[in-house]
């Protein structure tokens, strides 16, 4: 018998994640079409990489972006890499994560900082605003820990911050969400929506109203 894509990915990685392989977004910026983001999932040993490629054309400037989430067996995030370019600019970062800190190294913020868990949260996620890996991976990690709360590590600019995390209300629904995926809202600075097939945790369209902006999944 051949076990579900979604079992599968749990008996590699401890937890229920997306099974591996390659998920494609397109990415509009006040109903523009601005780029296309990818997300590759694979196995790496007992952990989970997601990795990312993205690339858009804002105010007629190219922009890119490449980074890397390893996930543990319980889907905390260990490791995070990302590479940034812009006009004139290449900033690089990394965060390396335990269960209680993170520590970011080459933000745009000066030197390495070192960033505690927030009080009332037991985890960290690892979310750089406009990129996709850490909202691709944000889904399955709540159904592993039925958290409320967590800590919102922001590489670029080595902030952390807890934020709240609420099922999304239906008349939130956006354009492209299958009418059977399930919503969270994430409230905080930057409030994040993200609607998901329940079954193998793969977010179809994330939003994030403050920016005008939308990914959607590209099947």
């Amino acid at each position: 018998m051949i076990l579900p894509s979604v079992l599968l990915a749990a008996a590699i990685t401890g937890a229920p994640f997306p099974e591996p392989g390659t998920y494609r977004y397109s990415a509009s910026l006040s109903g523009q079409n601005i780029g296309v983001w990818s997300v590759s999932v694979k196995p790496d040993g007992a952990d989970t990489e997601v990795d990312e490629n993205s690339s858009a054309a804002l105010a007629g400037m190219s922009v890119s972006a490449t980074a890397s989430l390893v996930l543990g067996p319980d889907l905390a995030p260990t490791r995070y890499e990302g590479s940034y370019r812009t006009a004139g600019q290449s900033p690089s970062v990394t965060v390396s994560l335990t269960p209680v800190s993170a520590m970011v190294v080459g933000s745009a913020t000066g030197p390495p900082r070192s960033l505690p868990l927030a009080a009332n949260t037991r985890h960290f996620v690892v979310i750089e605003p406009l990129l996709v890996a850490g909202l691709f991976a944000f889904p399955a990690q709540l159904a592993a820990w039925k958290d409320s709360s967590v800590t919102w590590v922001a590489p670029m600019t080595a902030e952390a911050q807890a934020v709240n995390v609420t099922p999304a209300q239906m008349e939130m629904r956006p354009a492209g969400a299958p009418a059977q995926d399930a919503g969270i809202a994430v409230t905080g600075p930057i409030p994040v929506s993200i609607w998901y097939d329940a079954t193998t945790l793969v977010p179809d369209v994330i939003v994030v109203p403050s920016q005008n902006a939308v990914l959607t999944r590209i099947r």
